[in-house]
């Protein structure tokens, strides 16, 4: 236990009175963690309250900071929409976590500040000028077209038709081992095997070994080259993190003395690199001077990439475990418990919602797969209407599957079960590759014209790399800070108009006036390049051209919106992915085609037996894609706190689920008149 912190039950009062319901209090075990400020694992099953516990002892960790010498907080997690909520949520009563020494944000962002840009600024004596995936396609896309010096033209030529004929220009990666520089398929993926393309002649020989290895060395100094212009994208901010923990060995120490605790919510959704990064650092073989609490379920471990977790991830000497549900009831529970794949012998799901409702399913023909949600609403209003369900502002009603689309026939996705469901999907992020995709994405959540002013000056420095413009004191292409710092000190004028533009813009953009403004911002352009003595040459696809991807309604949490109305409420439809850490009041579960593999191509075939209430026992000879799709039914099972419901075709249910326990679930058929 910290000498420093000793958690009384005062602290613990003064925790639940900001984040409890009045009369509620955190239990035994719950308690036990809050107290517990040593290395440890919290494994917690889904709608425990594993971030509100986390709260807590944050919330108790404020009180006595400063730390002894001057110490500091880390707080990680996996997303901006989950550092979002810890900053919502106690933000006010922490001013002191939130400021220096301590550092709450997610594992990108401490890796891009603490290593990937201090390196990055040894090395080549400036910051990087953005680290962005999407800056860094159009970088490479760039310098694809040119010839890299050192090279003939005949062996670039032939490093680039090995790297676009096999899709590698943006995904291959570079890594060192034992001080070797090698080429990697991707983050986390194997060492490249550079051959020739086969072509469909009979005359196909491969790269001489000579040629293999010039190709390789282009492939490391291409990738150099783009370093060397200031872009990375984020998998290149771990390189540069490893590289630099490499280099200087001691950093790894200054950051454990930095960091007195360390605590990572949602670990289950950590990559490999990154957990093996945040292994390294913080527990560094049991002798790291922080104190690391990972905080997590390792069954909801769906993002991991081409590495499973439960390959890599190593169990702590503590283990605290919260096994009770205040979101699902007992009875969704039960079935949800029989999902587990990663099980202790003690562990399990209990169910602590005091709901009653019976899981359903829903069995469909090839006809009336298009009925199958219209089904659900209507059970779902019938619920409502007889008082089961309550109907409460904050309800929401979801549909999820595992699979969008599938390009073959008779082979079932979402898509199949709503027709209008919109496959492609635009989210807010920094770059785009039409101008009007800049102004239609702007983040409505904040209610504010800060996020409108960003995305118009993001697409008039875009415009800017387009035409080759760069900050002339710095060589790189502008920012918006120097941007407007340019302007300000060279065309006063302009910089004034500007303002004002972007103000006016912003305003009519906000009450919908998107057409008025794409046509300003298009012809703004134009006077806008002349100050740099451009003129709309090499930007005029981006500037002139309206975007074809479909632009969906984006919500708070950055997640693309597929709605259906039957009954008077919205129905959200989507991924099981874009549903992980959500709360739903009902939830249905499409079945899906994923891949051929042991136990069937659907879901249900694989799992029947759980969902005939037989906890699932991992073997050796489990494969993979089953214990994929556990992991993806119990994650998509887990949601709702009131209404499960899953869906199966009719000739699987019978070969399938035709014993199933009656007196467990409600069994409907599918085979209703359409619903207006």
């Amino acid at each position: 236990m910290s000498a420093i912190i000793n958690i009384t039950n005062e602290d613990i009062a003064y925790s639940e009175s900001i984040l409890l319901n009045d009369g509620e209090t955190f239990d035994d075990e719950r308690i036990a963690f809050i107290k517990n400020l040593d290395t440890l694992d919290l494994q917690a099953v889904p709608g425990s309250g594993k971030t509100t516990v986390l709260l807590a002892k944050l919330l108790i960790v404020e009180r006595y900071l400063p730390l002894t010498k001057n110490r500091g907080v880390l707080v990680l997690s996996h997303t901006n929409v989950a550092i979002d909520e810890i900053t919502e949520r106690i933000g006010k009563y922490c001013p002191k976590l939130f400021s220096y020494p301590n550092f709450v944000g997610t594992i990108q962002s401490f890796v891009d500040q603490f290593l990937a840009v201090p390196y990055y600024l040894h090395k080549y004596k400036t910051k990087p000028y953005r680290i962005d995936n999407d800056i860094y396609i159009e970088k490479v896309e760039k310098q694809l077209r040119f010839n890299l010096l050192d090279y003939t033209y005949q062996l670039g030529s032939k490093a680039k038709y090995y790297l676009k004929t096999n899709k590698l220009e943006y995904s291959y990666r570079l890594k060192y081992d034992n001080e070797e520089l090698k080429v990697l398929n991707g983050i986390n993926g194997s060492e490249l095997n550079i051959a020739k393309p086969r072509s469909r002649g009979a005359n196909w020989v491969d790269f001489s070994t000579n040629e293999k290895s010039i190709i390789k060395n282009w492939l490391i100094d291409f990738k150099l080259k783009i370093f060397e212009l200031g872009v990375l994208n984020y998998d290149d901010a771990y390189f540069f993190a490893e590289s630099y923990l490499s280099r200087f060995p001691r950093t790894k120490e200054i950051v454990q003395e930095r960091f007195k605790f360390v605590f990572v919510d949602e670990m289950q959704d950590m990559d490999k690199h990154q957990y093996e990064l945040l292994e390294e650092i913080f527990f560094d073989e049991g002798n790291s001077k922080s104190i690391y609490q990972r905080v997590g379920d390792k069954n909801q471990a769906i993002f991991n990439g081409r590495v499973s977790l439960d390959e890599i991830w190593s169990d702590r000497d503590t283990i605290l475990k919260l096994k009770g549900s205040h979101r699902l009831t007992q009875v969704n529970a039960e079935v949800v418990n029989c999902l587990i794949l990663e099980r202790d012998e003690d562990y399990e799901v209990i169910g602590l919602n005091s709901g009653t409702i019976k899981p359903h399913v829903l069995v469909y023909t090839d006809d009336s797969i298009g009925e199958v949600i219209p089904s659900y609403s209507k059970i779902v209003n019938e619920h409502i209407n007889s008082g089961v369900i309550k109907d409460k502002e904050d309800n929401n009603y979801n549909v999820i599957g595992w699979i969008k689309k599938h390009p073959e026939e008779n082979k079932t996705s979402i898509k199949d079960y709503c027709n209008e469901f919109e496959v492609s999907r635009s989210v807010q992020r920094i770059d785009y590759l039409n101008l009007d995709t800049y102004l239609k994405l702007c983040d409505k959540s904040k209610g504010t014209l800060e996020p409108y002013r960003k995305n118009i000056l993001n697409a008039l420095i875009k415009t800017l790399r387009y035409e080759d413009v760069t900050n002339l004191i710095t060589s790189r292409p502008y920012t918006k800070k120097n941007l407007m710092s340019y302007l300000k000190e060279n065309f006063f004028d302009e910089y004034e108009l500007l303002k004002l533009n972007l103000y006016n813009w912003s305003i009519t953009l906000i009450k919908g006036g998107f057409e008025n403004v794409y046509q300003e911002v298009k012809n703004y352009i134009t006077d806008f390049l002349l100050i740099f003595e451009k003129h709309i040459i090499n930007s005029s696809d981006f500037v002139n051209n309206p975007s074809d991807e479909i632009v969906i309604e984006v919500d708070s949490n950055n997640q693309s919106r597929n709605t259906v109305n039957h009954h008077g409420f919205d129905i959200n439809i989507g991924t099981i992915h874009s549903a992980k850490g959500q709360t739903h009041t009902c939830t249905l579960y499409l079945e899906t085609f994923h891949k051929i593999g042991g136990g069937g191509n659907y879901e249900w075939q694989r799992l029947s037996n759980q969902l005939k209430h037989t906890p699932f026992v991992c073997i050796s000879s489990t494969t993979k894609i089953v214990k994929q799709t556990l992991k993806m039914a119990y994650v998509g099972l887990s949601r709702p706190t009131d209404l499960l419901c899953i869906a199966i075709h009719q000739d699987r249910f019978n070969a399938n689920l035709s014993d199933i326990d009656t007196e467990k679930w409600e069994v409907l058929n599918v085979n209703l008149p359409k619903i207006v």
